[in-house]
C-alpha cells in the first residue's frame, strides 16, 4: 500500500447509504445483477454484477483461514514476492520459501479459499530503471511459472502500486518520467507477461496492479496498446475521508475506460483503508478536541465508519465488481509528526498498532469493531446463498457473431443466452460460433 494519504473533504460531507440488491435466482436476471462484456469479435465474458467483498491478508496461516471465513469471504488477496521466491539468477528459486508458498495455495484451496495472488517486488539489481527490459522479461518467465505451478489459483496481479512505488522498472522514483509515460512501460511488460500467463493456465485471469494513479496511468496503458493484455482493471483508493477517494476516483477511472471501449470490463478496488496515524493527520488527536474524546474508542469508530461506508456504498451502487480492503492484520504506517505513537492515549498494554489498517489488533487474534460488524452483517451473504445462477440473459451485439448456446432472432438485433450458467465468482467467457 502507498503510505502518502491525502484529506479529501469533512467527513460530514461523505453519506453511505444503500444496501446490498436482490441476489435472486429467479429469471431472467435484472440488468443490473450482470454484464456482458463484448470483449472481441470471437469472444463473449459476461460476469456477475453483484459486489463482493474480500479482504487482502499478510500471508495467510490457519488461524487466519478460520477468521477469514467466520467473516463469509472466500477471496483473500496474498502477496507472492518475486525477490524471496527467486532472489538469485533466473529461475533459480529459494527451495524453501518455494515450499511454504506451496503449502500456503494448498491451504486455502483445501479450505475453499480462492487466491488473488499479487506478483511484485524485483530481485535485487534487477530493480532499476535502467535494466527494465530485462526486469520484464525475467518476470514474464517467473510469473508464468508461477501460474503452471498454481493452477488453483485464477486471479493474478501483477506489481502492486508500480505507477507510485515499490520498483523502479516502470519510473516510479524517476523525476524525469511522467505518469503516463510510467502507464506505457507498464503496458510494455503486460505484451510481454500476459500471453505467457495465458499460455500457462488458459482459465487465469489478469488484473493490473492496483494503481495508485487514476488518471495518467491508465490513460498511459491505453496509449500504449495495453487494452488487450489485463482482463481486469484494478485500483487502489486511499484518502480521508475514505469514502470521498473509493467512490470518486473509482467513477473517474471507470470514465476513462468507457472512453476506451472498456466500460464493460471489471473493475476492482484491492485496497482501500485507513488507520489510527491518518485519522490523526485528518482531524487532530481525539483528546485534544472539545470536548475531549478518547484516543482508542475514536480510532476504532472512525475505523469502522470509513470501511461501512465504502462496503455498503458499492453494495447499492456496484461500482467495483470486488473489493478487498486493506487489511486482515495491519499495523499503523503513517506518524507525520513522528509523536504519534508516544502521544496517543491508549489503554495500558496498547499501541498504536493495536489501532492501524487491520480489523484485528497487533496480536492478529483479538478482532476489532470492524471485524465484529463484518462477522454479523455477513455482507456476502445472498451471494453465497446463490453462488451460481441459471439465467436468461439478452444483450445488443457490437460483432456479428453468435456466442455458443446462444440465439440470434431473425429480423432482430438481439442475442439470447435463454439457459446460462453464471458463476458469481469467476466470469463467464463464450466463444464465438
Amino acid at each position: 500500500m502507498s503510505l502518502i494519504l491525502t484529506v479529501i473533504t469533512p467527513l460530514a460531507a461523505v453519506l453511505a447509504t444503500g444496501a446490498p440488491g436482490s441476489t435472486s435466482s429467479t429469471q431472467p436476471a435484472s440488468a443490473t445483477d450482470h454484464v456482458v462484456w463484448q470483449r472481441s469479435a470471437g469472444q463473449v465474458v459476461i460476469w456477475d454484477a453483484r459486489p463482493e467483498l474480500g479482504i487482502g491478508s499478510h500471508g495467510l496461516s490457519q488461524e487466519h483461514i478460520n477468521l477469514i471465513k467466520q467473516l463469509g469471504i472466500r477471496l483473500v488477496r496474498v502477496t507472492l514476492y518475486w525477490n524471496r521466491i527467486e532472489s538469485g539468477k533466473a529461475g533459480q528459486c529459494d527451495a524453501e520459501r518455494l515450499k511454504a508458498f506451496d503449502e500456503l495455495v494448498a491451504r486455502a484451496k483445501a479450505n475453499g479459499i480462492a487466491l488473488l495472488l499479487v506478483v511484485h517486488a524485483p530481485p535485487g539489481e534487477l530493480d532499476r530503471y535502467e535494466r527494465r527490459a530485462e526486469a520484464y522479461a525475467r518476470f514474464s518467465c517467473f510469473v508464468g511459472a508461477m501460474v503452471r505451478r498454481y493452477p488453483s489459483v485464477l486471479y493474478w496481479e501483477l506489481f502492486n502500486e508500480m505507477d507510485v512505488a515499490f520498483t523502479k522498472i516502470f519510473g516510479a522514483q524517476q523525476k524525469d518520467v511522467p505518469m503516463r509515460r510510467r502507464g506505457h512501460l507498464y503496458a510494455e511488460m503486460l505484451k510481454q507477461a500476459y500471453p505467457v500467463i495465458k499460455a500457462a493456465n488458459p482459465k487465469a485471469w489478469v488484473l493490473t496492479g492496483g494503481m495508485s494513479d487514476f488518471r495518467e496511468f491508465p490513460e498511459g496503458i491505453y496509449e500504449a496498446g495495453g487494452r488487450a493484455f489485463f482482463d481486469i482493471m484494478n485500483l487502489h483508493t486511499y484518502g480521508v475521508p475514505v469514502l470521498w477517494s473509493f467512490v470518486e476516483r473509482g467513477r473517474i477511472l471507470r470514465e476513462i475506460m468507457r472512453a476506451h471501449g472498456d466500460v464493460d470490463k471489471p473493475l476492482w478496488n484491492t485496497e482501500f483503508g485507513i488507520d489510527a496515524g491518518n485519522i490523526v493527520g485528518a482531524w487532530g488527536y481525539p483528546h485534544a478536541q472539545t470536548p475531549a474524546k478518547d484516543d482508542a474508542a475514536t480510532f476504532d469508530e472512525l475505523h469502522l465508519e470509513q470501511w461501512k461506508a465504502c462496503i455498503e456504498w458499492n453494495a447499492k451502487h456496484r461500482l467495483y465488481q470486488k473489493i478487498l480492503p486493506y487489511q486482515l492484520h495491519a499495523h499503523n504506517e503513517r506518524d507525520d509528526d513522528g509523536k504519534i505513537r508516544q502521544t496517543a492515549r491508549l489503554p495500558a498494554g496498547h499501541t498504536i498498532d493495536d489501532y492501524g489498517f487491520g480489523i484485528l489488533r497487533r496480536d492478529g487474534k483479538i478482532p476489532r469493531p470492524t471485524y465484529e460488524w463484518l462477522a454479523k452483517t455477513r455482507v456476502n451473504a445472498d451471494i453465497l446463498r446463490a453462488p451460481t445462477r441459471r439465467l436468461s440473459i439478452e444483450y445488443v451485439p457490437r460483432f456479428t457473431g453468435t456466442p455458443a448456446g446462444g440465439v440470434r432472432p431473425k429480423w432482430h438485433d438481439l442475442v439470447r443466452l435463454p439457459d446460462l450458467t453464471l458463476d458469481s465468482l469467476v466470469p463467464t467467457v463464450l466463444e464465438m460460433k
